[in-house]
């Protein structure tokens, strides 16, 4: 089933048009809307088909959520640096496979503008590809962390195991009842830590 670009009422809004799902249960519209919701909170170097030049040229220009790509038309993607016509169609052609578009407004939580939306943006940016967070210096300061209590190892699995934990207990504790789309990204990355901890035993 195609995903839903955005929800406005008893409307979704696809890559095709208008289309009425009034007959939909409030249940399933608000399961479908907060999958959406969720995917865009996503790493785009996990969501989205590119090729590495393509995801350098994002990640250098500090873009790494789905929901940051969407929300860029063409003309700002071009004016990335090494960032060219190829590329900008290799990100339309997936994205409208997904039902999204560039030049979308996002205007819900965390992408609103506020205090709280900017500080959980900023924790998603510490995301790896495959699961699990990674907290780096400078993000700590931003985030009021004090790493001296986090560093407690050497061994970097083992040490993004406690900034993953770390992070997700804020995630839950801070951030969940703000945005109740964040379970299945939080699910993600418990399911990666019980994976890596069973590695490192």
């Amino acid at each position: 089933m195609e995903t839903p670009r955005i929800i406005y009422g008893g409307y979704e809004r696809t890559a095709s048009g208008m289309v009425y799902v009034g007959k939909l249960s409030e249940q399933t519209r608000m399961n479908r809307v907060n999958k959406l919701k969720s995917f865009l909170l996503s790493l785009i170097e996990e969501e989205v088909e590119l090729s590495f030049r393509t995801q350098n040229c994002l990640n250098n220009a500090g873009i790494k959520l789905v929901g940051q790509l969407v929300q860029m038309s063409a003309s700002e993607l071009l004016h990335l640096k090494n960032f060219g016509r190829t590329s900008l169609h290799d990100i339309e052609q997936d994205l409208v496979k997904k039902g999204l578009t560039l030049d979308m407004r996002l205007n819900f939580f965390p992408w609103n503008g506020t205090d709280e939306g900017n500080e959980l943006i900023q924790i998603l940016f510490l995301q790896k590809p495959g699961g699990g967070f990674y907290i780096e210096k400078r993000t700590a300061e931003g985030l009021d962390t004090d790493l001296r209590k986090l560093n407690q190892t050497v061994n970097k699995k083992q040490q993004s195991l406690l900034d993953t934990q770390y992070l997700l207990e804020m995630l839950e504790s801070k951030f969940q009842k703000d945005a109740p789309y964040l379970p299945n990204l939080i699910k993600r990355h418990r399911q990666w830590m019980e994976r890596e901890g069973n590695n490192i035993r």
